[in-house]
C-alpha cells in the first residue's frame, strides 16, 4: 500500500512537472498580435493585388484558341500565371501564401489541357473525315465491282 501511494504520487509529481506550463498556451502578447494582424494585412492586400491578374488569367485561358497563330497571347498567358507565382516567392515561409503556387499550378494545367483538347477535337476532325474518305471509297469499290 505504501508503496502503490508512492507510485502515485511520483507520476503526480513528474507529470505536473513535464505537462504544467505557467503561461497559457492561448495567451499572446500584445506585440505577437500586431506582427499578426500585419502579416494577415499583408497578406490580404497581396490576395487584393494579385486576384485582377488571376481573373484575366483565366479570361485569357478559357478565350485561347490554339489555332490562332499568335504566340504572343500564349507568352501572355505564360507571363501572367508567372506574375501569380511571383506572389507567393515575395513570401515563401509563410504557407497561406502556398495558394498563389496551387493558382499557377492549376492554371498552367488548365492552359495545357486546352491546348491538348484543341488537338484531340482536331484528330476527331481528321479521323472523321478519313472514315468518310474510307467509307466513299468502299461503296465506289463495292459500285464498281457490281457493275462488272
Amino acid at each position: 500500500m505504501f508503496f502503490l501511494a508512492l507510485f502515485v504520487f511520483t507520476v503526480g509529481l513528474l507529470s505536473f512537472g513535464i505537462f504544467y506550463s505557467g503561461t497559457s498556451r492561448y495567451e499572446i502578447s500584445k506585440e505577437e498580435l500586431e506582427v499578426k494582424i500585419s502579416e494577415n494585412e499583408a497578406f490580404e492586400n497581396m490576395v487584393k493585388e494579385t486576384m485582377p491578374t488571376v481573373d484575366t488569367t483565366f479570361k485569357q485561358i478559357t478565350r485561347y484558341n490554339p489555332n490562332v497563330q499568335a504566340v504572343f497571347l500564349k507568352n501572355d498567358i505564360q507571363l501572367s500565371l508567372g506574375s501569380i507565382k511571383a506572389a507567393f516567392d515575395r513570401k515563401a515561409s509563410d504557407s497561406r501564401y502556398k495558394i498563389f503556387v496551387q493558382t499557377s499550378q492549376l492554371y498552367d494545367r488548365l492552359f495545357y489541357d486546352r491546348q491538348e483538347q484543341n488537338r484531340n477535337i482536331t484528330d476527331i476532325e481528321l479521323h472523321k473525315r478519313q472514315l468518310d474518305d474510307c467509307i466513299t471509297n468502299r461503296r465506289q469499290l463495292q459500285q464498281t465491282i457490281s457493275a462488272r
